[in-house]
């Protein structure tokens, strides 16, 4: 991992557990073992630190998307329904994951950190958006606008009570009944 990849990775640390505005760029190079030197270099100032560390974590997300695309080929649109749905739910179950999602929540939350990422906020919503109306629109049931915000809401508060759990979450029950849900309800 290189010095930049280490200011970020200490950034992603330190802003879950601490918050970003109690986080100081002396808190991630001393985390980090890099200097405010190579920190500015890299980054403008901490907001600019804090998108970098949003993109990372954005890119983390889109991975789901791309393995989900490789895997769908020649699926009928329930089976690539179900594996959009169980793809979210494994890479929120990943717990090399769990602080980027718990750090995304955070961020989603704080007015002043939704300011600083509202351009990107509003891009991977749509992203995120787009992703099941690729497969809504080939539902006849389906409304795709409606039923991908529907979606979106549903996983959104599942995941926020997971990450935020302190123990024994049943995720993988609520993935399975999550799943029998909606293929109830789009009539798969």
């Amino acid at each position: 991992m290189d010095k930049k990849q280490q200011a970020i990775q200490a950034a992603i640390e330190l802003f879950a557990t601490q918050g970003f505005e109690k986080t100081s760029i002396a808190q991630v190079c001393e985390t980090a073992k890099v200097s405010k030197g190579l920190v500015f270099h890299h980054f403008k100032n901490k907001d600019d630190l804090l998108r970098q560390v949003f993109v990372r974590m954005a890119e983390i997300i889109s991975e789901v998307g791309e393995s989900v695309d490789q895997s769908s080929e020649g699926m009928s649109v329930k089976e690539r329904f179900i594996n959009l749905i169980e793809h979210i739910f494994l890479s929120m179950s990943d717990p090399q994951q769990k602080r980027f999602y718990q750090l995304d929540y955070q961020l989603k939350c704080q007015p002043s950190t939704r300011l600083i990422l509202k351009d990107l906020l509003d891009e991977r919503y749509q992203l995120m958006v787009h992703s099941f109306e690729i497969i809504l629109c080939d539902i006849p049931n389906a409304n795709s606008i409606v039923d991908s915000h529907m979606l979106i809401a549903d996983i959104d508060g599942i995941a926020l009570n997971y990450l935020f759990s302190d123990g024994d979450y049943p995720l993988e029950q609520i993935k399975e009944r999550f799943i029998a849900k909606y293929l109830l309800l789009l009539d798969l």
